[in-house]
């Protein structure tokens, strides 16, 4: 895409970039960029080559957010790749994503269902797959281990940004020697701010990638409150269920499925609470269910928690568990645990491989005195060496199902939060 070398490659910098319209955001000049990339504040660096409407990169530099980002663009103006690299050692990114789309002719719409594409998602630990669709979402996918070597996952922070823009175009690199032609964007691009601001006000915007949030947790434990799904469209908190109590005598919390065997299970989140005893409660919605002409009333538990305080959330977060790192999450990703039995559980870290084994034993080989059902759906186990519990809860399938950490306007932890039954684009009536 860079041509024979002898193309001039233009960079100006901006606060944003408009992903829709494919302009900059405030234009900024170069010193203000470089006052931002000192501050940790995200701005972009927009590369252009002579003769091409579109750009040949766009770079969002997010240090803040430990993110740096670019997309490379074709002379139709359509995104051919993404790169997503994170900051997880001082002077060191990790490639966490790559993402490439192939567009068979120059009409193509860009992201075309049809339009070929594959992607690569990489971790510190080695682990990494590749996913390929070679005719888009209307074909088959291919998945592998990512074979990238180690050296080609960790890139020198200093090639990054406004100092080493010369050195990172991922479309094709500069020719030894070569510059690229530093330019003033209050003087070569057009704002979008201002062009869309006399329209209707919105953009666009890149923005660095943001975990995912949960809707609506405090409201699922408010009885009364009215919500709805795209499934159901009006159900109400009927109850809050008392479960049992938990005895947390390390402060260390897993929250896994007791069935789960090898590298990971078990694990504790990374948050300590203080040693204690904790009630787990479910949230009970109440709804009527009509299959052809007949109305039923139901009642479901839809999501369960270890209540750690009565003050109120002030805010939720992922809850990652040790080893977890939410620097490379993606957008709308979280923190969570596997299963493949539709199970999960709150259990004290300390005797977890005692306290799962005794849940084995009485769900699967049928041991009545090794654990008891303290209630509908909820099994518990005790170890009486370390003073210790295990209390499971059904959920209702298999998958990865997020684990939710409620914090007191202080910072205090006051809640875990699992939703165990599918509520799609929940919404408050």
């Amino acid at each position: 895409m860079m041509g024979d070398g002898e193309q001039t490659v233009k960079v100006s910098f901006a606060e944003g970039w408009d992903l829709a319209s494919r302009t900059v955001v405030h234009p900024l000049s170069r010193s203000e960029a470089e006052a931002r990339d000192r501050a940790g504040q995200p701005y972009v660096m927009v590369h252009r080559l002579e003769g091409r409407t579109a750009p040949a990169e766009v770079h969002l530099v997010a240090w803040g957010d430990s993110h740096v980002g670019a997309w490379v663009y074709d002379d139709q103006g359509r995104r051919t790749m993404e790169v997503d690299w994170r900051l997880l050692e001082p002077g060191r990114l990790f490639l966490r994503h790559v993402g490439q789309w192939r567009y068979d002719t120059e009409g193509q719409a860009e992201f075309a269902p049809e339009a070929g594409r594959s992607s690569v998602d990489l971790y510190p630990d080695g682990k990494g797959g590749r996913v390929s669709r070679p005719k888009g979402d209307r074909g088959p996918s291919h998945h592998t281990l990512a074979n990238i070597p180690e050296e080609e996952r960790w890139h020198a922070r200093e090639a990054f940004g406004v100092r080493g823009t010369g050195q990172l175009l991922l479309s094709q690199p500069l020719p030894s020697g070569q510059q690229p032609e530093f330019v003033d964007a209050t003087e070569s691009e057009t704002d979008a701010w201002g062009a869309h601001r006399a329209a209707d006000g919105r953009l666009s915007l890149w923005l660095p990638p943001r975990p995912a949030r949960p809707a609506h947790l405090n409201e699922l434990f408010e009885p009364g409150t009215r919500i709805a799904t795209s499934v159901e469209p009006e159900m109400t908190v009927s109850a809050i269920r008392d479960i049992a109590t938990l005895r947390l005598p390390s402060g260390r919390l897993v929250v896994a499925d007791p069935l789960a065997k090898g590298r990971g299970a078990g694990r504790a989140l990374s948050e300590r609470f203080p040693p204690g005893e904790y009630p787990m409660q479910a949230a009970v919605v109440a709804f009527e269910s009509q299959y052809e002409d007949v109305r039923t009333a139901v009642k479901e538990e839809v999501a369960v928690r270890l209540l750690l305080a009565e003050e109120p959330a002030a805010s939720w977060e992922p809850a990652p568990a040790e080893g977890d790192d939410v620097r490379l999450l993606r957008e709308n990703e979280t923190c969570g645990f596997d299963t493949d039995g539709a199970a999960g559980a709150f259990a004290d870290a300390s005797g977890w491989e005692g306290l799962a084994d005794r849940y084995r034993r009485y769900l699967v080989e049928q041991e009545d005195d090794a654990a008891e059902t303290v209630s509908d759906g909820y099994v518990r186990t005790t170890d009486q060496a370390t003073g210790s519990d295990l209390i499971s809860f059904c959920t209702d399938g298999d998958g990865t199902h997020p684990v939710w950490l409620g914090r007191a306007s202080t910072g205090k932890p006051v809640s875990v939060v699992v939703v165990v039954d599918r509520l799609p684009d929940l919404r408050l009536l």
